[in-house]
């Protein structure tokens, strides 16, 4: 079991929302989302000249040449973060399924609170996997971010104790189904973070 990162407690701490473990469905992102004067888009087929049109558009720039570097990327994107100043906007890709979107807004919330000093203007993930596999520091440490937010330990470690109240065992792949429909996340996210903290019987 992992101690949550001073910069997410204190983040809870700003939002009042500790994990509560009688509360139930999802975590409310958009609320954290507001602590951190940020906001997050869905956009279709995601690429960084999409942001880019975006971010003109609405006026989080004053104008293209401010965003220049960014209009000639066609490549699909899972996410995309922009910083201006104390101001960030996330983007997600609208194309990808609720839970992925959730997780890759959480992700990208993630490198706003723990890399705002180190990230640059504009921070770009082709791809976010849901697991800790072999990754780069940051995107280890934006996903970290992401599990803590979506699906909090004392409301896993509760559901697990009443399934086992209930029944008399807590078979992983069963409280993992549950959770997974109970906080909008994937069945993939909420089975490695229940196997990284031992919550629940099984493999």
């Amino acid at each position: 079991m992992t101690a949550s990162p001073p910069e997410f407690r204190e983040l809870a701490r700003r939002v009042g929302l500790a994990p509560d473990p009688t509360a139930r469905g999802p975590v409310p992102l958009n609320r954290y989302y507001e602590a951190c004067n940020a906001m997050h888009v869905a956009l279709p087929d995601l690429t960084t000249g999409s942001a880019a049109a975006y971010l003109v558009q609405f006026g989080y720039v004053s104008g293209p040449d401010n965003v220049e570097g960014l209009w000639a990327g066609t490549d699909a994107l899972a996410g995309l973060l922009f910083r201006a100043g104390d101001v960030a906007v996330a983007f997600v890709n609208a194309s990808d399924i609720l839970a992925r979107r959730r997780f890759t807004a959480a992700h990208e919330l993630g490198h706003a609170v723990l890399h705002r000093e180190v990230m640059g203007s504009v921070l770009e993930d082709a791809t976010i996997e849901e697991t800790d596999g072999p990754l780069a520091a940051m995107e280890a440490e934006a996903n970290r971010f992401a599990a803590e937010l979506l699906m909090p330990e004392v409301i896993l470690r509760a559901r697990a104790d009443e399934l086992r109240a209930a029944h008399g065992c807590c078979p992983r792949v069963v409280l993992g189904y549950r959770l997974a429909s109970e906080l909008l996340v994937s069945r993939e996210a909420i089975g490695y973070r229940l196997k990284n903290l031992g919550v629940g019987d099984g493999e």
